[in-house]
């Protein structure tokens, strides 16, 4: 289904079911401080910024992907995330979304690649594709009737992937035809806490944030992961949710498929519908 779509439907749920009210057996705490399982599902439209650097001989220069290849900036697209509460002080999160777009377009500037050039001005079609999964075990350390502060870690497991065909130039001298790809996939462990606050059995206000600054094995580089949010529960097990992501990675890749470095950008609004038994 077209993610607009889903945005479209979203926003109308958002709009409507703030009128209805609880089954009159509401509870008394907000689900999202009771409940065992939380999942939404929903919408991401989100702003991308993707830089890359394919390495060769003859250069190592980093390069605006999606603004020398006329890609989209903004987007939307379906994304996921679960929360299972077990014991009386543990949890598992997940989250998972991803992006892919292929076009053939005029480069607006030259773009190095291993070592060939493709020139500013000529067409090439060009494409990325990146997923990434969140997985988080987490603590509560501090909780109330109307919150609970949390912090653990886990790790994102992330899947990139770039490509690029047209004619390709080394030393000013046309290749004809050239087309490679590059793709980096890993997990990257990480460190986190999050913040529920609860005013009152209906509204919940959430945050949270994902940190990772490390060099292994084949990769080094950093990680972030935020959210802030809110989420209404129309119903005692539905409700809706409207929260900003921002997700950001910077990492140099030293392997067979890859050799180079990208910085990347995903932010916007995440509008799910959530459901809580």
């Amino acid at each position: 289904m077209n993610p607009k779509k889903i945005a479209g439907v979203l926003c109308f749920l958002a709009l409507y079911l703030p009128g209805m009210t609880f089954a009159q057996n509401s509870p008394v705490r907000h689900p999202l401080l009771e409940d065992t399982f939380t999942a939404g599902l929903g919408a991401f439209v989100f702003n991308r910024d993707i830089t890359l650097r394919v390495d060769g001989e003859s250069s190592n220069l980093e390069v605006d992907f999606d603004e020398a290849a006329n890609l989209s900036s903004d987007d939307a697209t379906f994304s996921a995330t679960l929360r299972w509460r077990f014991g009386e002080k543990w949890s598992l999160w997940s989250q998972y979304f991803y992006s892919e777009e292929t076009k053939r377009a005029e480069l607006t500037e030259d773009v190095p690649w291993r070592d060939v050039l493709f020139r500013q001005g000529t067409f090439v079609e060009a494409g990325l594709d990146i997923s990434v999964v969140r997985l988080f075990m987490g603590r509560i350390f501090n909780a109330g009737p109307k919150h609970e502060f949390g912090a653990g870690a886990g790790l994102h497991w992330l899947e990139i992937g770039a490509s690029i065909a047209g004619e390709a130039l080394i030393n000013d001298q046309s290749t004809g035809f050239y087309s490679d790809d590059v793709d980096a996939g890993a997990p990257l462990p990480n460190i986190g806490a999050w913040y529920l606050y609860t005013p009152t059995p209906r509204w919940a206000i959430e945050t949270r944030l994902d940190w990772l600054e490390a060099s292994f094995d084949e990769y080094s580089g950093g990680l972030w992961n935020a959210s802030v949010g809110a989420q209404y529960q129309a119903f005692e097990h539905f409700g809706v949710g409207l929260s900003y992501q921002f997700f950001r990675l910077n990492v140099d890749v030293d392997n067979d498929h890859w050799d180079g470095a990208t910085e990347l950008t995903f932010q916007g609004p995440f509008l799910s519908v959530t459901a809580t038994w």
